[in-house]
C-alpha cells in the first residue's frame, strides 16, 4: 500500500469502451466494471505514483467500434510541490497524457477519414473480413488492413496508448514515411453480437499488429520460398533450352516496364503489438486470432518465417498451444518418432550429439520447418514437446535411464536419448556463459537442471494441450480464470524471435537483432539458462 498522499495510478484508472444509445445523449460503458491497466510507468513515471494528489481519478473511455478515446481526469485536491520534489517525480494529470491521445481536432479528422460514420448501425472496420466464428453463443469477425489505409491508421492513433498500457517495453512504431505504414498490418478482433440499440454491433475485443521486412535472398532462403526458377521437365537431355525473363524499356524514359512489389520479396513478418481486452480475456479469443493472423501468414510463399516480438509467458503458453495442435496436421510431422536404437558410434563420448538423428530418425527437420515458417527456437521446442508426448508417461523419470543407453525398456532408452538431444539444444543456446565456469561439476548440475526444468514446462503443456482438447469435445472453450500481468524486472529478458534466423543465412542481421535483446545468461547473476 501506497504511503499517505501518494495514490498508485495503476489503482486509480478505469479503461471501459462505450457506444451511443438512441434515448441518452452521452454514450454509454458498455462493461459494468471497468478494468484498470497492467502498467503506467511508459506515461506517469517509473514507480507507477501520483504524488500530491487527494481521490485522484482516471476515466479512459474508448467508442467500441472505431475506438474514438475520451479522457477524464479529476481529484479533489492537488498540492503545489514545485520544488519540494524532483521532478521527474512531479506528474500533471491534466497535461500527461496529451502526447499519448488524439485531440479533439485530430479525432475529428480521423473521423472523417473512416469510410462510413461510426455512430451508425451500418459502420464497417477497414481493411477486409478473413475470419467469422461463434464462441460461446457470441459472434466474431476478424478484419486485416494495412496501416496505409487511412482509416486503419486513424483507428491505430486513437488506441495506440492500449499498448502502453498493457505490454510491457511498448514502444509507438514510426509511421511518419509511407513505405513504413505499407509494412504495418492490423489485425482487429471484433464481437459483432446483435444488440438492440440502432446502432454499429462492433465492439473491438482485440487487436495485433505484424511488420514485414525484407531478408537476404540467400539460396536457402529462396527455395524455402519458392523464389527460384523452376527445374527443367527432363535432364536427359531432351528438355527444351532455358530462357530467362528479359526486362522491357520504355523506348522514352527508359524505365524499365516491370514494377517489382517490395512487400511480395522473401520476408519475414514480425507478430508485434497483441492485445485482448481484459474482459475477453480467459475465452480462447487470443487462440483465435493468433491462429487467423498465422493462417493468413503462411499461405503467403513469400513468407519465409513468422516470428514473435519479445513475446511474454502467458503468450508463449498460447502460442504452444496453437502452433503443436497446427504441426500435428503436418503428415512430415505426424510421423515422427525417437529410435529405440543407435549406432554405438553415434553415442560415444567423444562424438557429438546426434541430436537430427535423435528427433529427425529420418525427416529432414530443416525442410520441415521451412513448410511450417516457425522460427528456429520455438520450431525445437515443439519438436521436443511432441516427441515427449511420445514416451509413456510412466517412463519420464530419470531414474529409469541410470543405464543410459544399456537401458532394457526401449521406451526408457528414448527417454534418455530425449534428453540428450534436449540438454545438447540448452548447451549451445548458453555455451558462453557456461564457458566462463571453471567447475565442471557445476556446470553439469546447472545443465541437468535447466534440462529438468524445461521437462516440467513441457509436462505443464502437455496437461493443458489435453484439457483444451476436452474442453472442445464437450463444447467449452480454453480456461475460464485470467489474472492481472504484473510489472517485473527482468535480471534475463525472456527470449523473443529475433536471433532465430538461419545457420548460415544472414549472420549481419543476425548479429544485429542480437543486440535488441536478445536474452542472455548471466549466470553470476540469476543462475538461470535459457531454454
Amino acid at each position: 500500500m501506497p504511503p499517505p498522499g501518494v495514490t498508485s495510478s495503476n489503482d486509480c484508472f478505469e479503461i471501459n469502451l462505450t457506444r451511443p444509445l438512441s434515448h441518452a445523449t452521452d454514450d454509454a460503458r458498455i462493461f459494468s466494471e471497468s478494468f484498470a491497466p497492467a502498467f503506467t510507468y511508459p506515461i506517469v513515471n517509473e514507480e507507477e505514483s501520483l504524488v500530491g494528489y487527494k481521490a485522484p481519478r482516471i476515466e479512459l473511455d474508448f467508442r467500441a467500434n472505431d475506438m474514438r478515446p475520451s479522457l477524464k481526469v479529476s481529484f479533489e485536491a492537488k498540492l503545489d510541490l514545485k520544488g519540494v520534489l524532483p521532478d521527474d517525480k512531479l506528474v500533471d494529470l491534466e497535461t500527461v497524457f496529451a502526447e499519448h491521445i488524439p485531440q479533439h481536432h485530430a479525432q475529428e479528422a480521423r473521423a472523417a477519414a473512416l469510410s462510413s460514420d461510426p455512430r451508425s448501425k451500418h459502420w464497417r472496420p477497414p481493411g477486409e473480413q478473413v475470419r467469422s466464428f461463434t464462441l460461446q453463443g457470441k459472434q466474431y469477425e476478424i478484419w486485416l488492413a494495412s496501416l496505409a489505409n487511412p482509416a486503419a491508421k486513424a483507428l491505430w492513433e486513437n488506441m495506440q496508448i492500449l499498448t502502453l498500457l498493457f505490454i510491457e517495453g511498448a514502444s509507438k512504431p514510426e509511421l511518419d514515411e509511407q513505405w513504413s505504414l505499407e509494412r504495418w498490418s492490423l489485425y482487429l478482433l471484433y464481437d459483432v453480437t446483435s444488440i438492440d440499440e440502432d446502432c454499429s454491433p462492433y465492439t473491438l475485443a482485440g487487436f495485433s499488429t505484424s511488420y514485414r521486412y525484407w531478408i537476404f535472398p540467400s539460396l536457402d532462403i529462396m527455395r524455402a520460398t519458392k523464389s527460384l526458377p523452376s527445374p527443367p521437365p527432363s535432364n536427359n537431355g531432351d528438355a527444351a533450352k532455358y530462357t530467362p525473363p528479359r526486362l522491357t524499356q520504355d523506348p522514352n524514359t527508359f524505365l524499365f516496364n516491370e514494377r517489382i512489389n517490395p512487400l511480395e520479396q522473401p520476408s519475414r513478418e514480425r507478430i508485434s503489438q497483441y492485445i485482448i481486452l481484459p474482459p475477453y480475456q480467459g475465452q480462447s479469443l487470443g487462440a483465435k486470432l493468433y491462429d487467423t493472423i498465422f493462417a493468413n501468414l503462411s499461405t503467403k510463399p513469400f513468407i519465409y518465417e513468422i516470428p514473435v516480438e519479445d513475446p511474454n509467458e502467458a503468450f508463449d503458453a498460447m502460442r504452444d498451444y496453437s502452433d503443436i495442435v497446427f504441426l500435428r496436421t503436418l503428415p512430415a510431422f505426424q510421423t515422427l518418432s525417437i529410435p529405440p536404437t543407435l549406432p554405438p558410434e553415434k553415442i560415444a563420448k567423444s562424438a557429438p550429439i546426434p541430436r537430427d538423428e535423435i528427433l529427425g530418425h529420418g525427416v529432414d527437420l530443416t525442410q520441415l520447418r521451412h513448410e511450417a515458417k516457425i522460427v528456429p527456437r520455438q520450431f525445437n521446442r515443439m519438436l521436443e514437446l511432441h516427441l515427449l508426448s511420445t514416451i509413456p508417461a510412466a517412463h519420464r523419470k530419470k531414474a529409469r535411464i541410470t543405464r543410459k543407453e544399456r537401458s532394457s525398456n526401449e521406451n526408457d532408452r528414448r527417454y534418455y536419448f530425449w534428453r540428450l538431444a534436449l540438454k545438447d539444444r540448452i548447451y549451445r543456446q548458453n555455451f558462453d556463459a557456461l564457458d566462463q565456469l571453471e567447475d565442471a561439476a557445476q556446470k553439469v548440475e546447472m545443465l541437468e537442471a535447466a534440462v529438468d526444468n524445461q521437462q516440467d514446462e513441457y509436462e505443464e503443456r502437455l496437461e493443458g494441450i489435453q484439457r483444451r482438447a476436452k474442453f472442445n469435445e464437450e463444447g467449452h472453450n480454453g480456461a475460464t480464470g485470467r489474472s492481472r500481468p504484473k510489472r517485473k524486472r527482468r535480471v534475463v529478458e525472456d527470449d523473443d524471435d529475433n536471433d532465430d534466423d538461419d545457420d548460415d543465412d544472414d549472420k549481419e542481421e543476425e548479429e544485429e537483432e542480437e543486440e535488441e535483446g536478445v536474452d542472455v545468461m548471466s549466470v553470476a547473476s540469476s543462475k538461470r539458462m535459457k531454454t
